[in-house]
Order: structure tokens, then sequence, then C-alpha cells
């Protein structure tokens, strides 16, 4: 599978980490469990093929064609095996997307909404010039200019959710919420609304995410620590508890882990469409 990626210029650079397009010349026969980041992902098939994809509390499969949003997820969800053909897509900065899809982030959290549903004919027409470039720079070029075209105001996030959104310098397992929340100023309910308004997620969830995502990379890039270390480095109270939240949210152990590569860390790979099932017992 061939993959670029392309950082957006400015303005678009404050809401979007990443314009990316790929290409699958084999078809992928296994599941994955598509694991949380904390942020919203907007993918355009570029051919007719259906995808597949499941909840982590059903047995029942839905599809989807064309094009789809991710909102921001409480935990993973079972991507099935994927069609041969091109792909683009953008990967939100957490609380930005909002801005760009013009509906509140918390409608579309935990959620996967087609983009007939999301934008009706202006997406189809949007996915029509995609299929017009003619080479893959050009798709996340036309992307660029679609996505430019869609920001509504307000384009600044609340300061103290920029706060809380910062890396924090000790890194997010160190990080105490409630120290957070009294140095915007604002009371517990009130800092909670505002946070989940813009993110989709409350902060106490987006920094368990967040330190999540920090051992999916250490466990993916082999730096060769034990796992109680990990768990150490990362702020848990033991192995046990990095375990438990592993299971959570991947719905897996850290010892069945299997990434697709280093640089995909969020997508475990399966064994296939029974994975799941299999697993639950």
């Amino acid at each position: 599978m061939t993959i670029l990626r392309y950082r957006p210029l400015a303005p678009l650079n404050r809401f979007v980490e990443w314009l990316w397009w790929s290409q699958r010349d084999l078809p992928q026969l296994h599941c994955e469990h598509m694991l949380p980041s904390a942020s919203t992902q907007l993918i355009f098939a570029l051919h007719d093929a259906t995808y597949t994809w499941q909840r982590r509390s059903s047995d029942e499969s839905s599809t989807w064609t064309r094009g789809i949003v991710h909102g921001p997820q409480w935990s993973y969800f079972v991507s099935g095996p994927k069609p041969c053909g091109a792909v683009a897509g953008v990967s939100f900065r957490p609380g930005m997307a909002g801005a760009v899809l013009g509906v509140p982030i918390s409608e579309i959290t935990d959620r996967h909404v087609s983009i007939d549903a999301l934008w009706g004919a202006s997406g189809r027409s949007m996915r029509q010039r995609l299929l017009d470039a003619d080479e893959p720079m050009a798709v996340l070029r036309a992307l660029e200019q679609d996505l430019v075209l869609r920001l509504r105001r307000p384009l600044l996030i609340h300061p103290a959710v920029a706060h809380a959104l910062a890396d924090p310098a000790r890194g997010w397992g160190f990080t105490r919420i409630s120290n957070i929340q009294r140095h915007t100023g604002y009371s517990s309910k009130h800092f909670i609304s505002l946070f989940r308004g813009a993110v989709g997620l409350t902060p106490k969830h987006y920094y368990r995410v967040k330190r999540f995502t920090g051992v999916l990379q250490s466990i993916a890039g082999g730096v060769g620590s034990s796992l109680a270390a990990t768990a150490a480095s990362m702020g848990y109270s033991d192995q046990s508890h990095m375990t438990r939240e592993f299971r959570a949210l991947a719905g897996i152990t850290p010892t069945q882990y299997r990434p697709r590569g280093t640089d995909s860390v969020l997508h475990h790979v399966a064994t296939g469409p029974q994975s799941r099932r299999q697993r639950s017992r």
C-alpha cells in the first residue's frame, strides 16, 4: 500500500494535522481495530466499492461508500476487510473539526456519518473534484482548497480548551484535570461543557486517550522497555492498570496488540471478521 501525507498551508494548518492519500493495490483481507485518537477523520473513497465497520458492542456490520466522517471515538471500532483502490482523507486536530465540518462536534462523537448525510449535493460535488484530479498531490490540493472554503466562524478555539489541549510538560498521565480546570478559572461543570463542546470528549477521557496513544507508540516503536516500565513511564499506577485501560480502549491486551506499522499505531491487525466475538468469550 502506498501512502502520501501532506501538511496543509495556513490557514488550514490550524485545523488539520494531515491530508493524506493512499492506494491499495491488493485487497486487505483482515479486520482492524481502529483505536481512538480523540480526533475526527474525514475520508473519501475514490472508487465505488463498499467498506464495512462494526461497533465494539455489536455483532452487526454497517457499510459505507463514497465518503464518511468518523467522529471522535470513546473506544475502538472494527473496520472490515478493505477493497482495492485509492482513498483520500483528513485528520483534524482535536477540537478543530467543527469549524470545517459545519456541525457541533458533540453531534458526531462516537458516530460514523456519511458525506451525503453531512453535506448532501455539495459533498458529492467535492468528491467528484477529487475524482477528476489526475495525480495524488492534485487530489490533496483540491481537498485543501475545498476545506478552506468551508471554514466557518468562530475560527479561534476557546482559550480554556486550548490550554487543556496543549501538551503537558510531564506527559498526559501525570497531569491532573482538576489543576487544569482551576487554572482556567471556570467551574468544573462549565469547563467540562466547554471542552466537550469543542473536542467531543470530556477532558478526563481525552487525557486517557492521549496517554493510551503514548503507550501504543512505545510498544509499536519497540523501545525495549517492559510493560511494567512502560506503565510507570506513562503515569499508570501499575501494569494491571494499563492493561485494563488497554482493554477498555482497544478491546485487547498490550501483548495482543499488533500495529499495522510504526506509522499506523492506531490500526490493530485482527485475525479476521470473527475476532471481536472470539475475544469477548
